[in-house]
């Protein structure tokens, strides 16, 4: 009998139940607060769609970028192999630059270039450099012009060397230094870019053609 008693107990709360609704603990505060914070979300995502200025995706494609680039072995500056620009018009210069050639040399240590074609992204990766002007660079050794300079076997005079690229970005006095995986520094418009070879230490020197990267205006 006590068991039948309970069961009808059961059935008769079961009854009672149906159609009440489910109370969060601490009342309607919680529940509040997520849609509070769901509803914002959703207002500031339609504000920043609306706000959002378009990308003219023709004149993006078409952007070319120039960076200036030189290599230092020890403490001297080599003179790279470069075009002859001088009868060049400023509105020339980016003349070899185009859709079929998206990187090429010119100007006396500069480098055009169109970032879309090129890496279809804003930045671009210095082995491009590397590849114009004939460099082959790895961590520890630098082939150029069929010479090749190992941070093992060759010295600056009497004193150990190390091989690392300086990088100044555009308008900054001072350099930025990495010292591995070189090919794949990331380049800029009117950018600086130095490969060196020199002892730890050693002043690396910014090319005077960098001073004239603002003619480069792609």
């Amino acid at each position: 009998m006590a068991r039948s008693s309970s069961a009808q107990k059961i059935a008769r709360l079961a009854v009672k139940g149906k159609g009440k609704k489910v109370r969060f603990q601490g009342g309607s505060v919680f529940p509040t607060v997520v849609f509070a914070v769901v509803l914002l979300g959703a207002v500031l995502i339609a504000y920043a769609r609306q706000s959002g200025t378009p990308i003219d995706a023709s004149v993006t494609a078409e952007q070319k970028y120039a960076t200036a680039f030189a290599f230092q072995n020890c403490d001297e500056l080599v003179e790279l192999n470069q075009p002859d620009v001088a009868q060049l018009n400023p509105a020339d210069l980016f003349a070899p630059v185009s859709t079929e050639t998206p990187a090429a040399i010119i100007g006396d240590g500069i480098v055009g270039w169109m970032p879309q074609i090129l890496a279809g992204e804003r930045k671009a990766k210095l082995e491009t450099i590397f590849e114009l002007y004939g460099f082959s660079v790895t961590d520890d050794t630098i082939e150029f012009d069929g010479t090749e300079i190992s941070e093992t076997d060759t010295q600056c005079g009497d004193e150990d060397a190390v091989i690392g690229v300086s990088v100044w970005e555009s308008g900054s006095a001072s350099s930025k230094l990495s010292i591995a995986s070189f090919g794949g520094v990331k380049i800029d418009d009117q950018m600086t870019v130095v490969l060196s070879f020199a002892p730890e230490g050693t002043e690396i020197m910014r090319p005077s053609v960098a001073d004239s990267l603002s003619e480069y205006q792609g």
